[in-house]
């Protein structure tokens, strides 16, 4: 699977874009990770392309090579093939993956696409990883608790909401809502707008009931649309 790995690496450095890497780095300013400057959409091409005709199974060497690499580029690939292993490969080793690659992770932009769609899609196939995430919910590492908010933004989606899917993602976003973490505050109030667009009303009693005990910033990204 070497090959794969380094025919996706060499796609994304000729494609390298010094001014282009210096301007994300100033934005992603928590990350160490060298930058080639390549575009999101560019680098969901390039991995698509490349992945394309391998096995479930073969995916989880790629990734991991992938992740080794401390390029931005190559991780973020590394985590659009998870999303891809999530639809089809074993629930456990994804969430044990996905876990490993949380504790690398320093930015935003590699743990909201990790949360969903990849966690999102392995909440949906089987809800009971839940209890994987209670206890995430607890850590120190704010990107970790970040991780057990995001999942359910994937359910809130109109292309996979369901109207079950509400009180199980209103319930997950209660452990948070004190949270005065800047990035798990912005992700509760992320998921209760886009779940407002679904259900404003059960949102709009959601934070009347529960304003005492939530961050400003949850109550003002969660309000937006309501």
């Amino acid at each position: 699977m070497g090959k794969v790995k380094e025919n996706i690496l060499q796609q994304f450095k000729e494609l390298q874009d010094d001014e282009k890497a210096k301007q994300v780095a100033r934005y992603m300013k928590t990350s160490d990770l060298r930058f080639l400057g390549v575009k999101l959409p560019v680098i969901r091409g390039i991995v698509k392309r490349s992945i394309r005709g391998v096995s479930t199974d073969e995916l989880i060497p790629i990734m991991m090579e992938l992740w080794n690499e401390p390029i931005f580029e190559c991780r973020r690939g590394a985590i659009d093939i998870l999303a891809e292993y999530a639809k089809k490969g074993e629930i456990k080793k994804a969430l044990e993956i996905g876990s490993n690659f949380i504790d690398d992770i320093d930015t935003w932009a590699l743990l909201d696409p990790l949360g969903s769609p990849a966690l999102g899609i392995l909440l949906r196939r089987d809800r009971s990883i839940e209890r994987k995430f209670k206890k995430w919910a607890k850590s120190e590492n704010f990107w970790r608790r970040r991780a057990t908010i995001i999942p359910y933004l994937n359910l809130a989606l109109k292309t996979n909401y369901q109207d079950e899917y509400t009180s199980q993602i209103l319930n997950a976003l209660v452990p948070h809502l004190s949270d005065d973490e800047f990035f798990v505050a912005k992700a509760v109030g992320w998921v209760l707008r886009e779940l407002s667009k679904r259900d404003a009303r059960v949102v709009r009693q959601f934070i009347k009931t529960h304003e005492n005990e939530m961050s400003k910033l949850s109550i003002k990204e969660g309000s937006k649309k309501i």
